[in-house]
């Protein structure tokens, strides 16, 4: 193609007095999955609709299949599938003839139509279901249509925001089948995504939003190697015991990650972090029990807090340096 499938440079957007994006800048080559992660007001779906031409920029420059999103806005919704957050379909309409419907919009030829539609009811296992209202469908099949619809036509670049909202695992890994497949034949994607373990099969790169801002950029793997740190299992030899260990760990500044049973406490230990032996002992003297021990590498799920806690602290300094 001779150009990336996506250029960001300083990205800026705000509604009123919220900056929602404030100097985004990344790069996207053509045929490559990149993710974008980020707690809910991160910036991340509004860097897609800004990208598939649905708002306007404040400042900065932005470019899709190698066209101005500003200036070339008519020929980039030529180039790009969407499938957005909210699912949008007509009701009246049958699979089959949602999908036609699109076929026609991007002026595929009347011979083809059907064809093409036929494949991707197929691809969405809802060739049962093709002659049905949409009105019928659960949300699970609106979203694997909603999806199809996305791909209609073989788009250059292909924007996902969070595909997976409502779909069942079996359907979420087609999905990601048919994302792989079409990466492959040269399809750039930018996704968004809750599902960490969704960023951790499917990207080729990540880029992490906080406040707007870009904190972070490399492969999954990179970024769990990036924090420097290790991710540490306690089992409690007695659950009653967790309130306690829990305090421990807040002492010592490493504060457990989400989840976990009554026996079982994880966190990160990173390298400005007590050492582990330190810890263990704290809880020994707190007379709390620890039974075993893992030290793992991070998963991404637990690198993506670190970074985002990392940001929160900050910011929370920052605030409160301006109150004094």
């Amino acid at each position: 193609m001779g150009h990336a499938g996506i250029e960001c440079h300083e990205l800026r957007k705000a509604y009123g007095e919220v900056q929602a994006l404030d100097g985004v800048s990344f790069e996207v080559e053509a045929g490559e999955i990149l993710a974008l992660l980020g707690a809910n007001g991160s910036g991340k779906t509004t860097t897609v609709r800004t990208l598939a031409t649905l708002s306007t920029l404040d400042s900065g420059s932005a470019r899709v299949a190698g066209r101005d999103v500003g200036r070339e806005a008519r020929h980039v919704r030529e180039v790009i599938g969407l499938t957005s957050q909210e699912t949008v379909l007509d009701g009246f309409l049958t699979g089959r003839e949602s999908l036609e419907l699109v076929a026609r919009m991007r002026h595929i030829p009347r011979a083809s139509r059907k064809h093409e539609a036929a494949v991707l009811l197929a691809e969405f296992e809802l060739q049962d279901r093709a002659g049905s209202r949409v009105s019928g469908y659960s949300g699970g099949m609106r979203r694997r249509l909603d999806i199809a619809s996305s791909l209609v036509g073989g788009p250059e670049v292909l924007f996902l925001d969070e595909p997976s909202n409502g779909l069942d695992p079996h359907s979420r890994g087609r999905m990601w089948d048919a994302i792989r497949r079409r990466a492959r034949e040269g399809t750039t994607v930018l996704l968004t995504t809750q599902y960490m373990e969704e960023a951790d099969a499917l990207a080729d790169s990540i880029v992490v939003l906080a406040r707007g801002q870009v904190i972070e950029r490399g492969t999954p793997d990179a970024l769990k190697d990036n924090i420097g740190g290790r991710a540490v299992e306690l089992t409690l030899a007695n659950p009653l015991q967790r309130d306690s260990a829990t305090a421990v760990l807040a002492r010592s500044d490493v504060p457990p990650l989400p989840g976990g049973s009554d026996e079982a406490i994880g966190f990160v230990l990173l390298k400005s972090s007590p050492p582990l032996l330190t810890i263990l002992q704290r809880l020994d003297t707190d007379g709390v029990e620890v039974s075993d021990v893992i030290v793992r590498r991070p998963t991404l799920d637990e690198a993506f807090l670190q970074l985002t806690r990392k940001v929160d602290v900050h910011h929370k300094r920052v605030l409160a340096k301006g109150t004094r």
